[in-house]
């Protein structure tokens, strides 16, 4: 069975959103270091001048920090929960013919998602898989054998 979460993606995550806060924080506070650094040079001659430097250091650094934070921390936080997630339930295992649905959703602070049928014998089965592993399984109409953990697809093996 080919599995699509597995440890190494879990700390890599972990690490990115690790690295992203660390990196956005240090960002501000060296933007500040060298705001107060340029305040300690302040004359009457060169108030001005620096007034509008540090306004504007600080505010691009400011603009940075949180673009940094809304397009990349929270991305990498939430998939590094989610990742998280999936291996501290339970695991089922369900066979059929999968097809992936072609939109997805986003799941407010968590990842995106895209809808996937499995027909069973018992009838067809509602299934999530993550948007970011959506073309790591075969095509639509495969037999397969899927693993799930609270409805997401955790892993599969086509089936003859």
């Amino acid at each position: 069975m080919k599995r699509l979460y597995t440890p190494e993606t879990a700390r890599h995550w972990k690490r990115r959103s690790t690295f992203t806060l660390a990196f956005s924080l240090g960002l501000v506070a060296l933007a500040l270091i060298v705001c107060v650094c340029l305040c300690a040079q302040v004359s009457t001659a060169n108030a001005q001048t620096l007034l509008i430097t540090c306004i504007i250091l600080f505010t691009l650094a400011g603009w940075a920090c949180i673009l940094l934070l809304y397009f990349a921390y929270v991305p990498a936080r939430a998939q590094a929960t989610h990742i998280a997630g999936m291996f501290s339930a339970e695991v089922e295992t369900f066979e059929g013919v999968l097809t992936i649905h072609k939109e997805g959703f986003h799941i407010p602070k968590s990842v995106t998602v895209r809808k996937a049928t499995l027909l069973t014998a018992e009838g067809p089965l509602s299934l999530n898989i993550s948007a970011g592993l959506a073309h790591q399984l075969p095509a639509n109409g495969s037999s397969v054998r899927v693993s799930t953990v609270r409805r997401y697809i955790t892993g599969y093996e086509v089936i003859a």
